[in-house]
């Protein structure tokens, strides 16, 4: 008997599609959701991963009706799975839907503990306006604000601009009824929004001075050089 018979994969013939490494983002390509089948269908969910799924589960379900919850903190060595972790339970969370209708449960062979775990989690989220995860990484180094960082994945996850100043230009729009996907005036030629090109102080400038406008609302191409 040779070595790859005892596997139930043979691995000379079977390809790993994340090369063994998880990547923890908010990409939906047909490229990326093939892995991201691919790892649920994958995922083995005992030991450590089921232990960390119902911890941290268990734990945001039990201080729900509090102002504050507890924040979960995943540490291992590098290639531990830490990112395989935390991919898969941002999808389970959601129960995320894929084209052909299959849903992030349904592929992952999960313990009966974890599959109630989440059951719950799902009864909770229809009394709460449903359930919402996004993730992201942060960047090396210093620099930037850890907090601004966390707020730009949760704005990218929600169709926003990254920028705190632009993501909340585009709420204000929101507020004022002013619609960025029907909205001509507010596109560049090609559709892209004109509010991606805008700086932060042009952003705050705008808000700042919105009682001088009258709807409909007209905002001009800057010239170059400009703002």
């Amino acid at each position: 008997m040779k070595n790859r018979e005892i596997f139930v994969r043979d691995p000379v013939v079977t390809k790993i599609l994340n090369d063994g490494v998880a990547a923890v983002t908010e990409g939906m390509s047909t490229k990326e959701i093939e892995t991201l089948r691919y790892e649920l269908e994958h995922f083995v969910c005992e030991g450590q991963y089921r232990d960390g799924l119902i911890r941290i589960i268990e734990a945001y379900i039990k201080n729900v009706d509090h102002p504050v919850q507890q924040a979960g903190w995943v540490s291992g060595f590098y290639g531990s799975g830490k990112s395989h972790l935390l991919k898969m339970l941002r999808h389970l969370w959601v129960d995320t839907k894929f084209p052909d209708g299959a849903t992030a449960r349904g592929l992952a062979n999960l313990p009966e503990d974890v599959k109630d775990m989440l059951a719950e989690l799902s009864t909770l989220g229809k009394r709460c306006n449903g359930l919402f995860a996004s993730s992201g990484t942060l960047p090396s180094g210093g620099g930037r604000s850890v907090r601004l960082t966390i707020l730009g994945i949760v704005f990218h996850s929600k169709g926003l601009p990254e920028s705190y100043p632009q993501a909340k230009f585009c709420l204000w729009l929101k507020k004022m009824d002013i619609s960025m996907q029907s909205e001509p005036r507010l596109r560049l030629p090609g559709g892209t929004f004109l509010v991606s090109f805008m700086t932060s102080t042009q952003a705050r400038s705008l808000r700042k001075h919105s009682s001088r406008w009258t709807l409909p609302l007209r905002l001009r191409k800057s010239r170059p050089g400009r703002h």
